[in-house]
């Protein structure tokens, strides 16, 4: 390789490394970041701060005047429950909106240890472009599941040593960030469109 070869391949070598570590850095610091939490007087649900799939955050505000489905899980789900679910709910909110795409499911992931950015990003675009996946350190997710009235279950599994059970409800929270009600989330997708017209169109005063 002659000098100057050499010097473009240091430099690229160089230049990865450093995008390895500032997004490496990113992630630390958003799962280091503690949540702070306001229920806004609501009997469920309330503020987040997550680490989104770009290893930067989001919080309610971020989608605030849009629903939000707020989901927990993981992508190494128990019974594989959290996929199907997340895809009959994303079908049927494209049937009940017509188009408008005024909602958004948050799925919050409950095991940050292996559901990084790049893990998180591939797993929603698997699903679809309703869905926007997010996790937070281990103790921020214990208050915010406390919140947002969701279980958190390890289970053992012989393949993965390990996987997370799905909250058993979605749960529904207005464009004001104000809860609204929950939608089974093992229903099948008439019961979750049942509901979800229910709860969304009495919102809308239709």
């Amino acid at each position: 390789m002659t000098p100057a070869g050499k010097r473009i391949a240091l430099l690229t070598f160089g230049v990865l490394a450093l995008a390895a570590a500032g997004g490496y850095t990113a992630t630390h610091l958003a799962l280091k970041h503690g949540v702070h939490l306001n229920t806004y007087g609501n009997e469920v649900g309330g503020s987040f701060r997550l680490m989104d799939s770009t290893t930067g955050t989001m919080t309610d505000q971020t989608f605030r005047n849009r629903w939000m489905l707020v989901l927990f899980g993981a992508t190494h789900c128990a019974e594989d429950a959290c996929a199907p679910a997340l895809r009959n709910m994303s079908a049927e909110l494209d049937q009940v909106e017509g188009g408008r795409h005024n909602a958004v499911i948050i799925f919050v992931s409950l095991d940050p240890d292996r559901d990084d950015a790049e893990r998180l990003r591939q797993y929603g675009e698997s699903i679809g472009p309703r869905i926007v996946s997010g996790t937070a350190a281990p103790f921020a997710l214990v208050e915010l599941a406390k919140e947002y009235h969701a279980p958190i279950e390890k289970v053992p599994d012989s393949e993965w040593t390990y996987t997370m059970r799905m909250s058993p409800q979605f749960v529904v929270m207005g464009p004001e960030v104000s809860y609204k009600g929950m939608i089974d989330a093992r229903a099948d997708s008439a019961h979750m469109a049942e509901d979800l017209r229910r709860i969304m169109h009495s919102q809308n005063g239709e």
